[in-house]
């Protein structure tokens, strides 16, 4: 096992301090799988699937921050052996517990799910795209280097999740034509509130660092400042001249624009999805024994199974969704050397400086990253 950065720079501590959540997690996981007799809302309004999935879904999120693991296919694996020797230990006598091959699948769902936005969250770009998801990584380990961001980031979760739950509640009693399911979509209101809460936070956290940064000038490889030698004192990388040039990004309103025809596709495709898949089932359930057999099966599977195959389906397709905003927003930067991003104005026919210059028209700053004009 080899450390990303040297000993005692910033992105060796954001390391170790997700490997130290993640063993905590992974202790209190395994702990709470295996505890005798366990059983999580029994009765009509169950979670257990829920709750399942989302502790497979944290644990793999949290095992890719290790850096342990390098590889999107390797980690599914690990955590598929994982889920798997799991649910096979409950069934030791002593435990009062048994083996559930649904258990079993709601792990897998959820490891799926943390999979795909993973995926989506991977630095995209060639050009400025490329240099700006640098940046973004940076300011990311500067972020979770110190113990107090993860702290403040389980605080907000909590904070959400406490908001959240009634609010579950409180949908599911306006918009179920039966009685409420308390358990089961507060749970839900609790995760999505727990999710959009440590995310928000997260997000400000890196945006104030980004702009920390333009003035400390760290080591994008290690986030060691600056100390304006030629090469990094901690690491050696030897510090690029555009790492950080006076170069501006896309404004929010354009990022927005460009983010309309993923969500929107995602929006029809979930929606197109929904009633394909029924209109599938009926049309061959009558004719095909197995589909008939799967459909019975379904049927009988607890409230919050059926619960979380569909929010499985919604959310790999948010995934996709997110990962064509992000990929829209990359080819942007990376074209803003023929066009800039402020105002539109043509540079081809501007030479930047060294290493970069200004437009003409508003006095953005631009540079040339590789072989075109970048912003």
């Amino acid at each position: 096992m080899v450390d990303p950065a040297p000993r005692g720079t910033p992105s060796w501590r954001a390391t170790r301090n997700a490997r130290v959540a993640f063993c905590v997690m992974a202790a209190a996981s395994a702990v709470a799988t295996h505890w005798p007799r366990l059983a999580i809302a029994p009765g009509e309004s169950p979670v257990d699937k829920l709750a399942h999935a989302c502790n497979f879904a944290f644990l793999a999120m949290l095992l890719w921050r290790t850096r342990w693991i390098r590889g999107i296919p390797v980690l599914m694996g690990v955590m598929a052996a994982w889920a798997t020797l799991d649910e096979l230990t409950q069934a030791i006598p002593v435990l009062h517990r048994q083996a559930d091959l649904e258990d079993w699948l709601a792990d897998l769902a959820g490891i799926a799910v943390a999979s795909a936005f993973i995926a989506a969250f991977r630095p995209m770009g060639q050009g400025l795209g490329a240099l700006f998801a640098r940046r973004r990584a940076c300011a990311l380990d500067g972020l979770l280097a110190n113990g107090i961001a993860w702290f403040h980031l389980t605080t907000a979760a909590a904070l959400g999740a406490a908001a959240g739950a009634p609010l579950g509640v409180l949908a599911d009693s306006w918009f179920q034509r039966k009685a409420p399911q308390p358990w089961q979509y507060g749970f839900i209101g609790a995760v999505l509130g727990a999710g959009v809460a440590s995310h928000a936070l997260l997000e400000s956290g890196i945006r104030w660092r980004m702009r920390r940064n333009v003035a400390v000038r760290p080591c994008l490889a290690c986030g060691t400042p600056h100390a304006g030698s030629a090469a990094c004192a901690a690491c050696g990388r030897t510090h690029g001249e555009f790492d950080w040039c006076d170069a501006v990004g896309l404004e929010g309103r354009e990022e927005g624009r460009l983010c309309v025809r993923p969500i929107a596709l995602g929006i029809s495709a979930v929606i197109v999805l929904n009633f394909a898949v029924i209109a599938l089932l009926t049309s061959l359930r009558l004719h095909v024994d197995a589909v008939m057999r799967f459909d019975r099966w379904f049927a009988g599977l607890p409230t919050d199974a059926r619960i979380l195959a569909d929010a499985t389906g919604v959310a790999l397709v948010g995934a996709w969704a997110l990962a064509q905003c992000r990929r829209r927003i990359a080819d942007a930067l990376d074209r803003g050397g023929a066009r800039c991003l402020r105002c539109g104005f043509d540079l081809q026919a501007t030479a930047p400086g060294d290493p970069g210059g200004r437009c003409p028209e508003c006095g953005t700053g631009f540079v040339r990253v590789g072989d075109a004009a970048r912003h």
